[in-house]
């Protein structure tokens, strides 16, 4: 079987598994969320001015269209004779009454047809009279031109009697066909930004109104105001009084060529429609977003509402995103340290596991490690089961080696593979070499010593000559006494057996000739047949025996005897010789007459070097 390149431990599968699905995907969703959720903040900033402009346009137009709605009702009043601008008292008290409730009119009055203003300042809640500026007469005679009952809003300009820089809301006054004057209301330019709403320390969100490249609102154009009072109040530039917007010391405002309108997802306004443009400006300070909206109810001159955003707003978002990112990094580091640490707890029985069954496939079973037990279920069963089955595999090693103390290994070992327990080894005719081994004079020797000295040098000499016997393939049977019977090709097929068992029986002898058995010296005689046996149990069904059966094997034992006749040491029947794959190194013996054999057979004799 070809081994697979390309294994993998399952400490690594695991913890790639994990690196996939979890630091690849928490990593890739903290880098798409921390972007996500820097576009959303930005976003939500955007979505909530466009709302507060949305709101401001909303209380600018009501409020003018308040002033439109007074202006229209005194126009209507002084045309059907009701209310007369030359009856003093009736109308300072009315246009009192008009705007009690109104904050934020800074003034209301009459501009006369000569060119003054006759009104009340409801903030002082005091009449306020004087020429009026000469543009504001001019406007006002201007207006004549769109007849009755047509208010106009008109913006800004400096107003000298209110000493600041004010909107106006002006309407004709006719009265039996004549002009009699124009009705005019004034919303200071602090007034008319409130409408905003917004601190402007707020979030690092500043608001501003713009008029062509004019500031009418600004958080520093009180201050500006001051350090710049008007010197042009003329009617050539009615925005004179105001500064551009590079004169403020608002980087923003100054670089409005430079700003880029991006799109944003907002809520639709109220009136279906929605008027804001998202624009953004990189400076030296960082990354400014503008929010702004036009309100073009003013009469030729639209106005631009709109805020800006400090940098700091959005850095502040983005140190607080990178801090979740830092803290969700951490914990994904603490989470990958946690898995290391289960998939170590969880590979390590099955590594040991791996081991033990490496270790197995060499089947040394005596130094296989006993596995601990496991709070994990499968692995507990898993651990017991192997401890299990390697308690098995050394009882039947055991058994095994036990039993080839009292039988031939192979025929223990068929005994153990089979599923029948009669032990039972089926019988079968084979044609075989038999070896029969026996002692010379050992019946003498044994007479002479102690019976336990007998039994050591037995041990001895048969504890060698088993190990020649099986090294050159053969199987013993039985131990007579001092003899050994041997069959070679009986069970394991022995190519040349016949050249096994002669070889076997020169070993023998010079096994014998060469070496003392507890300090004994002893001499053997063998006899070799070749021949048809059967090979098989013998017994009772509850004490069998393995054993040979056949006239080879008696002629076997015959043979071993006949050594002593002709003075040889070993004797092998013409059946062995015929098959020995070198006949020369045999020597015809005799030819003699076996017991139960009615013909002669030729023998031959094996002689060996420094031993004949």
């Amino acid at each position: 079987m070809t081994e697979r390149r390309g294994r993998f431990s399952i400490l690594g599968v695991l913890l790639g598994a994990f690196f996939i699905t979890s630091v690849l995907g928490v990593g890739l969703a903290l880098h798409l969320g921390l972007d996500t959720a820097y576009d959303n903040t930005r976003n939500l900033w955007i979505t909530m001015t466009h709302a507060d402009l949305e709101d401001a346009q909303d209380a600018m137009r009501d409020r003018i269209k308040r002033m439109q709605r007074r202006n229209i009702w005194v126009a209507r009043e002084v045309a059907h004779g009701d209310l007369s601008p030359d009856n003093v008292a009736i109308w300072d008290n009315t246009l009192a009454a008009l705007v009690t409730n109104e904050l934020d009119v800074t003034a209301i009055g009459l501009l006369t047809p000569d060119g003054h203003f006759r009104g009340y300042d409801p903030k002082t809640d005091k009449p306020l009279s004087g020429k009026a500026d000469p543009e504001e007469d001019i406007i006002a005679r201007s207006l004549i031109a769109y007849g009755p009952g047509q208010s106009i809003t008109q913006f800004p300009r400096w107003n000298s009697l209110v000493n600041q820089v004010v909107i106006s809301e002006m309407i004709p006054l006719f009265q039996e066909g004549l002009y009699v004057g124009s009705l005019v209301q004034l919303v200071s330019l602090g007034d008319f930004s409130h409408d905003l709403k917004t601190d402007p320390t707020e979030a690092g969100r500043t608001p501003f109104v713009i008029v062509n490249d004019h500031v009418i609102a600004h958080p520093s154009l009180s201050d500006w105001h001051q350090l710049h009072p008007p010197k042009n109040t003329g009617t050539d530039d009615v925005l004179g009084v105001l500064p551009r917007v590079d004169d403020l010391a608002d980087p923003v405002l100054a670089n409005m060529g430079q700003w880029q309108a991006f799109d944003f997802d907002d809520v639709p306004s109220s009136g279906g429609t929605n008027g804001s443009q998202a624009s953004s400006l990189e400076t030296e300070n960082g990354y400014h977003v503008i929010i702004t909206r036009k309100f073009e109810e003013s009469a030729g001159l639209p106005v631009l509402m709109g805020m800006h955003f400090d940098p700091a707003v959005f850095t502040r978002e983005w140190d607080r995103l990178q801090l979740a990112t830092l803290i969700g990094t951490a914990i994904m580091v603490l989470a990958v340290i946690l898995a290391i640490l289960i998939a170590h707890y969880f590979t390590r029985p099955l590594k040991r596991f791996s081991a033990a069954t490496r270790q197995l496939e060499t089947g040394i079973l005596d130094d296989l490690p006993v596995l601990p037990g496991s709070h994990i279920i499968e692995f507990n069963d898993a651990s017991r089961s192997f401890n299990n089955m390697a308690i098995t595999l050394r009882d039947r090693e055991r058994i095994g080696r036990l039993f080839g103390k009292f039988l031939p290994v192979a025929i223990a070992q068929q005994l153990l593979a089979s599923d029948d327990d009669t032990g039972n080894v089926q019988s079968h005719q084979c044609e075989a070499s038999i070896l029969f081994v026996d002692l010379v004079g050992f019946t003498t020797l044994s007479e002479k010593i102690d019976p336990q000295r007998i039994v050591t040098i037995l041990n001895a000499y048969f504890a060698k000559a088993t190990a020649i016997i099986e090294e050159n393939g053969g199987i013993i049977t039985q131990f007579q006494g001092d003899a050994i019977l041997a069959v070679f090709n009986a069970f394991d097929e022995v190519p040349g057996h016949a050249d096994a068992a002669v070889r076997t029986a020169v070993a023998l002898q010079k096994l014998v000739h060469n070496e003392l058995f507890d300090g004994e010296e002893l001499r053997c005689r063998c006899g070799i047949n070749t021949g048809l046996l059967v090979a098989g149990n013998v017994g009772a069904p509850d004490r069998l025996t393995f054993t040979v059966h056949g006239d080879a094997v008696n002629s076997a034992a015959r043979l071993e005897a006949k050594n002593k006749e002709l003075g040889t040491r070993i004797l092998i029947a013409s059946t062995t010789f015929e098959q020995l794959s070198d006949p020369a190194q045999a020597r015809l013996a005799d030819e003699i007459l076996l017991r139960g054999r009615s013909e002669t057979t030729a023998v031959y004799t094996i002689p060996i070097d420094g031993i004949d």
